[in-house]
């Protein structure tokens, strides 16, 4: 039996909170915390860039809907593994990143790679702490996960020094209470009167909508939101994290809630009703202002600080989304009866998804150059309801988003508000982690590609058999689009015609480059039964996406 030490006590309440994997690069300051954690048997992912790692770690937390860990090496490992983090503030996953530094006492005497690292993490994380005590780890990494994971989820992050790591401690000094013992676990319930409230508002609604953000995916279960969605009669939209919580094909779900990128959702100034689960009125929803002065707003949030944030709302209920849902769901259903005819709102809905569905599907045309929608309806063939389809960014990608079809949480992913270039081959190696059995797709221009191609190597040793759709137009697709339609012209924005399939070829993985429409589906097929890493390179032609066109109208008051 190992001496136990520090590092023991720190995995050990890993363990207790459900870890099992730990993304990293091993390095100089967590070398106790890695030895221990393979005496304790948790399964270290390590990748080729300590941002990779943690946007893996972000990435595993969306796609399981529970907390994930990195841990790094302090100072160079720390400020590498950082550039993730914002992109994760941003998007509220419930991230713990951890990294180690030198000893405790010789902090502030220009120690080994000595930065003031809670300070830097503490903008862009729910909280930031350094480890001072050996007997405190329990209660640091306590604190850490419930505040990760209570109100709106979030990252945090600790740093503990490697003498605390390395002090040997006893059996009577590990963690002796559960994770349930030292955090509430029960679902606060909203107010019932204003539930009641609410309640009536929906129940009177002629044309009422709901829309679920990012807490909802990690407090409303599937079942609760299609139960509330057809007892009310009401349509729903999600966004964020939220897509796929009721499936994109039921009847009342009607796609994104993104009117750039779904014009169906441009409807939300018609609406009379607003049901907010976890949405913010951010700069996408105009402050509150794609909504009319006239609807009658209720924002459910697990965060006070949400509710009326940018705009007054007709009822503000703070609680878990979850019993927040059930609690509508069960008034609404008491009453017996509805006050508002919502059949026709519905149905006005439908034609307009109907549309949509057919004014893209009229852009793969099979010409040449391919538009980026011969690539999404060549190989949509291939996809079931558990495939994981992931999103990363550059004009040819919001094609994808517009066009296919969120089925289940956690299994359609996007980059996030920040909007962090690359990250999409972490969260697809993480995805293949959660779910080895799914099929996992990544689509990504050739700009964002180059941030994380490395990482192919890391899909080969980790046997994770991920297919990345690459669309090469030798651009900086989205942001060349803005500068010729608000300068007219492009600096900085072009790139090399380059056969990144090669480059997959080289490192070990099944590639195949294409540049005829009617070759994608097959390309496809087979890089999905290679069972290996694989990507698919295909020449697309570039030109605005729905989202590119709606942010310059925005802009230039088109």
């Amino acid at each position: 039996m190992p001496k136990l030490n520090g590092g023991h006590l720190f995995i050990r309440c890993l363990k207790m909170e459900g870890i099992e994997k730990v993304f990293t690069i091993v390095g100089d300051t967590i070398l106790p915390l890695v030895d221990a954690a393979a005496d304790e048997g948790i399964e270290f992912i390590d990748t080729r860039h300590e941002g990779a790692a943690l946007h893996m770690a972000d990435g595993y937390a969306r796609i399981t809907g529970r907390p994930a860990c990195g841990i790094f090496t302090g100072g160079p490992g720390f400020s590498n593994a950082i550039s993730a983090l914002p992109a994760i503030y941003t998007s509220e996953s419930p991230v713990v990143f951890v990294a180690g530094c030198a000893e405790l006492p010789e902090k502030g005497m220009v120690t080994f790679q000595e930065i003031d690292q809670v300070s830097m993490a503490d903008p862009v994380t729910k909280g930031s702490w350094l480890i001072h005590d050996l007997k405190r780890i329990p209660e640091y990494v306590a604190t850490a996960f419930r505040t990760a994971t209570t109100g709106r989820p979030g990252p945090v992050h600790l740093t503990l020094p490697i003498d605390l790591q390395d002090a040997e401690i006893s059996e009577d000094d590990l963690p002796k209470y559960m994770p349930q013992e030292y955090r509430p676990m029960g679902r606060p319930q909203g107010d019932p009167s204003l539930i009641e409230e609410a309640a009536a508002l929906l129940r009177g609604a002629r044309r009422p909508v709901i829309i679920a953000g990012n807490p909802a995916r990690y407090s409303v279960d599937p079942e609760q939101l299609e139960k509330l969605a057809e007892t009310a009669g009401i349509p729903v939209f999600t966004v964020e994290q939220a897509r796929g919580l009721l499936d994109d094909e039921h009847p009342l779900c009607f796609g994104y809630a993104d009117g750039a990128l779904n014009p169906t959702a441009r409807r939300f100034r018609e609406a009379d009703v607003v049901l907010l689960l976890g949405k913010r009125l951010d700069h996408r929803y105009r402050y509150g202002g794609v909504f009319s002065d006239e609807a009658k707003l209720i924002q459910a949030d697990p965060s006070p600080a949400e509710i009326g944030r940018n705009r007054g709302v007709a009822v503000g209920i703070q609680g878990d989304l979850g019993a927040v849902v059930e609690q509508i769901t069960a008034a609404i259903s008491s009453s017996g009866t509805s006050d508002g005819d919502k059949s026709a709102w519905v149905s006005q809905l439908r034609q307009d998804r109907d549309a949509w569905d057919d004014e893209l599907r009229g852009r793969a045309t099979g010409e040449d150059p391919m538009h980026p929608l011969d690539v999404y309806t060549g190989l949509e063939k291939h996809l079931d309801d558990d495939s994981v389809i992931i999103f990363d960014g550059g004009d040819y990608v919001q094609w994808g988003r517009a066009y296919m079809k969120a089925r289940k949480p956690g299994r359609f992913m996007r980059l996030g508000p920040l909007s962090h270039l690359g990250a999409g081959i972490p969260y697809g190696m993480a995805a293949k982690l959660a779910h080895p059995e799914a099929k996992v797709l990544v689509f990504i221009g050739d700009g964002a590609f180059g941030f994380y191609a490395m990482e192919y190597d890391t899909c080969i040793r980790h046997n994770l058999p991920i297919t990345t759709v690459l669309g090469n137009d030798a651009t900086w697709g989205i942001d060349k689009t803005f500068q010729v339609a608000y300068f007219g012209r492009a600096v900085g924005t072009d790139l090399r015609h380059i056969r990144y399939d090669k480059m997959v070829e080289a490192i070990g993985g099944y590639a195949e480059h294409v540049e005829q429409p009617a070759d994608v589906g097959d390309a496809v097929g087979r890089a999905l039964a290679s069972g290996q890493p694989s990507l698919v390179d295909v020449t697309v032609r570039s030109g605005a996406s729905p989202l590119a066109t709606a942010m310059i109208a925005r802009r230039t008051g088109g």
